[in-house]
């Protein structure tokens, strides 16, 4: 099956620079691969340089988010004013140079499909314009093969449970099992995998089956409410508001922080 993250055994991502040792200064050994513009999900888009490094048998690619008027300046200035810079991507060295970043490259941007796409290509000595363009239509015919195959587990419990909840599941393109789903009560998105019927969140650090998932929506949706409406039928309270059971309070967030207990999500297919 098309898997939009199939990588060599020894490449290694960081593409949000989460390590600290990663999040450094472009070293000056490391040459332009490309200047490309780069869509954050809507919010904006910014200039973004990618250095290729070569050294001891590894390769490794560099980004720096740039200021909006900093291409056309020399380098140094660029980096001077980057909103980030550092080490997203490496491996062990294969081919010319010229191969190893675009190897690296179409790694980096296959991470970050679903927050971070690229949207023009600017320049390249070691990425040409018709590699950038070759890479990107690659990527987006695996990601739009995967989303239609997905539509054959759209009925899977966990993507069911998911609509029920108001989550808005949608197919992720990162591999045929692979969805996006509303967080519960949260403004981001989670993954689902209907393939396992799992998810998980690497925001709120939290993973687990249907049953963890219905949980965790309902202690979202209750933690702050220390009553509820029921109605007559169920209480013979006349409709009005009574307090919760604390003991059935007490469960739930003792649910909830069990999920949370579940560390190092970071969640993939």
């Amino acid at each position: 099956m098309p898997n939009l993250n199939q990588h060599s055994d020894d490449l290694r991502l960081d593409p949000w620079l989460k390590q600290p040792e990663n999040r450094v200064s472009v070293p000056d050994d490391a040459e332009l691969a490309c200047l490309q513009e780069i869509n954050l999900g809507g919010v904006d888009i910014i200039p973004e340089a990618l250095f290729f490094r070569r050294h001891d048998g590894q390769d490794e690619l560099w980004a720096a988010g740039l200021r909006h008027g900093a291409p056309g300046k020399p380098r140094d200035v660029q980096l001077a004013s980057a909103y980030k810079q550092g080490r997203v991507a490496w491996a062990s060295s294969q081919g010319t140079r010229s191969t190893g970043a675009e190897i690296l490259f179409r790694a980096l941007t296959a991470a970050r499909h679903g927050h971070v796409w690229p949207e023009d290509f600017l320049e390249g000595p070691l990425i040409t314009e018709a590699t950038h363009c070759q890479i990107l239509g690659e990527l987006q015919a695996e990601i739009d093969r995967n989303t239609r195959e997905a539509g054959a587990q759209a009925g899977t419990e966990i993507i069911e449970l998911a609509r029920r909840l108001g989550l808005r599941p949608e197919p992720a393109g990162r591999s045929p099992s692979a969805w996006y789903a509303n967080c519960p009560g949260k403004s981001h998105r989670l993954m689902i995998s209907s393939n396992s019927n799992q998810f998980g969140c690497g925001y709120c650090r939290v993973k687990g089956g249907a049953a963890e998932l219905e949980a965790l929506a309902q202690e979202r949706k209750q933690i702050n409410s220390p009553t509820c409406n029921v109605s007559d039928d169920r209480t013979g309270s006349g409709g009005k508001s009574r307090a919760r059971d604390p003991m059935a309070v007490q469960k739930e967030r003792d649910l909830f922080e069990r999920l949370r207990g579940i560390r190092n999500v970071p969640y993939s297919e």
